[in-house]
């Protein structure tokens, strides 16, 4: 008997220290905030060929690259952007609400290697169908957004984890210079 009630205390500090790594279980955490990160090893590709291919990733996945990119320090090996997608966050049955999901790509170049980091993820909203006026002015953190609403969130979260992924997929193959079949 003491064993089983062992392994179930067992099991509850498991599933606690995995969800404390995930918000609702879903977005990647670092230090209580949702973060994407990795590092990419390219031997024998220098620092430039990197810089090039990440300008060149930014302006193709990007309407305006120019808009998106922040800081753009080649010297340093550093690229900052900020961009954004759109989601929908399901309100009702047969009502949603369309969100803005800023987020801040850091891209850290060196020779043989780059390191990138999608973090400060901010929401802004409005409802179907005036996508012109925001129901908010300023981004809410993801973290924050809808405490409370976590069974809709539940089906938003995924949402944008997908999108992320895709994301960083395309940088990773654009960085590879691998070729994405449509």
């Amino acid at each position: 008997m003491r064993n089983l009630i062992l392994f179930i205390i067992f099991l509850f500090i498991s599933n606690v220290v995995i969800a404390q790594d995930k918000l609702l279980g879903i977005l990647p955490l670092k230090n209580g905030k949702v973060t994407y990160s990795d590092e990419i090893q390219l031997q024998g590709v220098s620092k430039d060929e990197i810089y090039t291919r990440t300008k060149h990733w930014f302006i193709n996945t990007y309407s305006s690259g120019k808009d998106v990119i922040q800081l753009d320090d080649k010297e340093n090996g550093e690229i900052i952007g900020k961009a954004c997608f759109k989601e929908k966050w399901p309100l009702s049955f047969y009502t949603s609400m369309c969100v803005n999901v800023w987020k801040t790509i850091k891209i850290q170049i060196q020779n043989n290697h780059v390191r990138f980091e999608i973090s400060d993820f901010r929401l802004k909203n409005y409802y179907l169908p005036s996508q012109n006026q925001s129901i908010t002015d300023v981004g809410i953190p993801i973290e924050e957004w809808n405490k409370g609403h976590n069974s809709k969130n539940m089906k938003f979260y995924p949402k944008i984890n997908e999108q992320v992924n895709n994301i960083i997929k395309s940088f990773e193959n654009a960085i590879e210079l691998k070729q994405i079949d449509n």
